[in-house]
């Protein structure tokens, strides 16, 4: 093994007087709590779930809540996702009778208690509740659940293969990633 200061000029690696961690080829850490809510917001606010069948109209509103932990690591250029979240969201719902008119108005939440990567190749459980309970309020959570998860596992996906793509430090990968190439001549 080579004294330091001895070796081959060629080698790559060099002992840098700005301490650069030249591509990401040391372990390097980007928190993404805030890109997860943000996107979350993004895939899963204000989507329609039932529009007109059975007179029911059902759409997503707002984004509750994003808890836990996200983040991406990078060690000698490959991304390693690290996320482990609690989502909670608010839905709507209206029945209408054969004329048009409103016979009711619902609201409710969804749960997914536990979105993580160690589970990414699996459906997240979805816990769906409304907040009036007569036999319409239930009629309109039935329809959310045979309706909207599969909606809502889909853009659970999409966002779990952003994460694996490298999330928000994507584009900075992408940079990084074409001028590695000239680097190793």
């Amino acid at each position: 093994m080579a004294k330091f200061g001895e070796g081959d000029e060629r080698w790559i690696v060099q002992d840098r007087p700005d301490g650069a961690n030249v591509h990401n080829w040391h372990w390097a850490e980007k928190d993404c709590l805030e890109w997860t809510r943000k996107r979350l917001g993004e895939l899963l606010e204000n989507v329609p779930i039932v529009e007109g069948a059975g007179g029911l109209w059902i759409k997503t509103t707002k984004l509750e809540t994003v808890t836990g932990e996200a983040y991406i690591n990078i060690r000698k250029g490959k991304i390693i996702p690290g996320y482990e979240v609690t989502v909670r969201l608010d839905w709507d719902g209206e029945a209408k009778d054969g004329d048009g008119n409103s016979v009711a108005t619902v609201g409710g939440k969804v749960e997914l208690p536990y979105i993580a990567d160690e589970n990414a190749n699996e459906d997240p459980e979805i816990r769906v509740s409304v907040l009036d309970e007569s036999p319409v309020g239930q009629r309109i959570r039935e329809a959310f659940l045979a309706r909207g998860r599969p909606i809502i596992l889909e853009r659970i996906r999409k966002y779990v293969k952003e994460m694996a793509a490298g999330g928000p430090s994507k584009e900075e990968l992408e940079i990084r990633g074409g001028s590695k190439s000239e680097a190793v001549r």
